[in-house]
């Protein structure tokens, strides 16, 4: 199968908005394999996930991975799905990067603030001051 075949309409739509929005701040990829992103982890839970998983979108800032992203529908309540998810935010977490699951339509179905707002939310992370 054509890594060209994974990638959604979904994907290039946020890819193209991002690039678009932010293009010189960000550089997005499709399709990454985690281990081309992250350095081996060292959880074995995580090995998987880190030698054979992919993300359909990452975003990258001064060459570091800040976010990513992934489209997509029902297939991510499959429970192997959902355990693919959870372990790929897991090793996301460990390495700093946000993650966003974005369901499929929810680019077309808010505002163009309101979706600016959301992407820009995970890109862009603030911290709060500790009182």
């Amino acid at each position: 199968m054509s890594e060209d075949l994974k990638v959604t309409e979904e994907a290039r739509a946020i890819k193209a908005y991002i690039e678009q929005a932010w293009s010189r701040l960000f550089c997005v990829k499709l399709e990454v394999p985690l281990s081309e992103v992250f350095s081996e982890p060292e959880e074995t839970g995580l090995k998987h996930i880190w030698r054979y998983g992919s993300a359909d979108l990452v975003v990258f800032r001064n060459a570091k991975p800040v976010a990513i992203i992934e489209p997509g529908g029902g297939q991510h309540f499959d429970e192997k799905q959902s355990v693919n998810d959870r372990r790929k935010w897991k090793l996301a977490e460990q390495n700093g990067v946000r993650c966003l699951h974005v369901m499929n339509g929810v680019m077309k179905s808010l505002s163009k603030r309101k979706w600016r707002a959301l992407i820009g939310s995970y890109l862009f992370p603030t911290t709060k001051p500790i009182n």
